[in-house]
């Protein structure tokens, strides 16, 4: 038996900040951003006043946390077309002594703060690398994860560089939650949909047409060990639920037209004698699979709003077969002291997977709220589980 690993995880907001806003991590933070704001207002000025802005940028200690630097300086008596200040006396950790006499004001030059440094720390990024490792998966999308930068530095950081293969590409959340993958094993073809339209939708006022995807659906096809061939893994994470039936209408009808469009992908490029073959979709659906059809003006024949997945494209969700509803649930939460329970992240697997499939399972070490023996929330590496299945590689066909 060769034993293969695959996982999907959301974890939770996996943000680098800049060293300016590490205040759980840095006990200087706080005030060097109190200090930061008074050095950003004094910036601002149209006359400056040279030695309050030393001051502040010293007793703050703000050279650990940002620099000012200047793209072009327009004053009369230009010696510097790099930086504002950064006169000093001795070495690079002195103390700031003057400006360039050639700022005068704002309207002397071009340029503003620049943030030093991103930091990935705390407890929640230990929990969630201490997860990962535990998992041990060949292959884990993920879900939330700021970008590419972020994660790769988490695998370097957390996970001892573990996963030598990361993929992500920039979403369309405004809020810069993206969908990623790593993997043990070579990555061969990429595809992203983050350029899909939705016909559905109103262009957008600054006349951008309007994206399918609210983060993404990426295509990756990963080269199984022993020259077994590629196995494609799709990784998104759909349209967010949100609090009035009117808006959660069009949530069901956004997430319907996405599950639509990932089994039109599954049928058509990951397909064989009419069946999909080695193909997965992982990820935060957003959405139960035996919830009732509570907006059918909305679902038309569905019953749920990822029924195309689960029945046009021929997957399973064999964690939910497996487990069954009452253990099969991924996100948990407290809301006016009731606990919510559901199942919304799945691995979705075609038939032949599934008759490769040795067991599979949910890892909730570093999740919060799912029941008397779970961790606080403060030490919670996310409110979703870690969920995972197994194959036997040697049962492949």
């Amino acid at each position: 038996m060769q034993k293969f690993r695959v996982a999907a995880f959301n974890v939770e907001n996996l943000f680098a900040r800049p060293r300016l806003f590490a205040a759980v991590d840095d006990p200087g933070a706080a005030e060097a951003l109190r200090a930061a704001a008074v050095l950003q207002r004094l910036l601002n000025a149209k006359s400056y006043k040279p030695d309050e802005i030393i001051k502040i940028f010293n007793d703050g200690k703000l050279d650990n946390y940002l620099s000012v630097q200047s793209e072009r300086i327009s004053g009369p008596d230009v010696r510097s077309q790099r930086f504002f200040f950064y006169e000093r006396e001795g070495d690079e950790t002195s103390p700031v002594v003057s400006l360039n006499s050639a700022i005068r004001g704002r309207g002397d030059w071009v340029g503003g703060i620049q943030l030093k440094g991103e930091t990935l720390s705390g407890t929640q990024v230990q929990a969630l690398g201490k997860v990962i490792r535990k998992v041990d998966a060949d292959v884990i999308g993920l879900c939330e994860v700021e970008d590419r930068r972020t994660l790769e530095a988490f695998n370097a950081q957390y996970l001892g560089r573990k996963y030598p293969n990361a993929v992500l590409f920039e979403g369309n959340d405004e809020r810069g939650i993206d969908v990623g993958l790593l993997s043990k094993h070579p990555i061969g073809a990429l595809h992203t949909n983050v350029f899909t339209v939705d016909p559905a939708e109103k262009k957008r006022r600054d006349g951008a047409s309007p994206r399918l995807f609210n983060r993404d659906c990426i295509e990756v096809m990963v080269d199984l060990p022993g020259g077994r061939g590629p196995l494609a893994v799709l990784v998104t994470h759909l349209k967010s639920k949100r609090g009035t039936d009117e808006m959660e209408m069009e949530t069901d009808r956004k997430r319907l037209r996405q599950s639509t469009e990932i089994a039109r992908i599954v049928k058509e490029r990951y397909s064989k004698d009419g069946k999909p073959h080695r193909v997965i979709v992982c990820g935060d659906f957003n959405e139960s699979s035996n919830r009732d059809g509570a907006n059918g003006a909305a679902l038309g024949p569905y019953k749920t709003s990822i029924d195309p997945i689960l029945v046009e494209a021929g997957l399973s969700n064999i964690v939910g077969d497996t487990l069954g509803p009452a253990k099969a649930f991924t996100h948990a939460e407290e809301r006016r002291g009731k606990l919510r329970r559901s199942q919304i992240d799945y691995i979705l697997i075609s038939p032949d997977l599934r008759a490769a499939a040795t067991s599979c399972g949910i890892d909730r070490s570093g999740q919060a709220f799912w029941g008397p023996k779970a961790i606080t929330r403060a030490e919670a590496a996310s409110d979703h589980a870690c969920l995972f299945v197994d194959f036997d590689l040697e049962k492949l066909v």
